[in-house]
This record gives C-alpha cells, structure tokens and sequence, in this order.
C-alpha cells in the first residue's frame, strides 16, 4: 500500500475556517498526488517482469484519508507478484 499524507486546512488565527478557495485548491493538490501515483505505477511495473502470463502487479482501490489529525491525503493499494525462487540446496524454507 503507498500512503500519502498531506497537512490538513485548519481554521486561521482567528478562527475563521478555510474559505471556498482554498478547499478548492486542497482537492486539486489531492487529485494530482493521487493521479501522479498512479502513473507511476502504471509506468514502472510493467517494466518489471518478463512473465508472459499477464501483468505482475494489480491496482486496487484508492481510498481518500482523512481529515484526521491535521492530516489529509489517500491510500493507493497495489499487489505485486514477487518473482519465486528456490531455497539452496540442503535448506528448507
């Protein structure tokens, strides 16, 4: 899984909340984190195996975090299959 977490808005010294504005600009900044993740693994996986059955990684599901402790951001789940290998002889697993 591949977290990203970013400060949360907060109410100013005033304790005014966050305009319209700036709420707007907070969820531009998160979808461009999420899409700039997904690219990359999009972009870089496939590079890493030479299986000729399908893709060695699957993309799960994207899940906005937060706001929790002054923390915003997402969790991108990603299963990869790891290449298996055979133990030297004489060892078990």
């Amino acid at each position: 899984m591949i977290t990203l977490l970013r400060c949360a808005l907060t109410s100013d010294e005033g304790g005014c909340p966050p305009t319209c504005e700036e709420h707007e600009e907070a969820a531009r900044v998160l979808a461009v984190d999420a899409a700039a993740v997904w690219n990359a693994l999009q972009c870089c996986f496939p590079d890493t195996s030479e299986a000729r059955r399908g893709q060695a990684f699957v993309m799960g599901q994207m899940r906005t975090v937060g706001p929790q402790g002054q923390c915003v951001g997402f969790e991108q789940r990603v299963t990869v299959a790891l290449p298996s290998c055979a133990c030297p002889e004489g060892e078990s697993p």
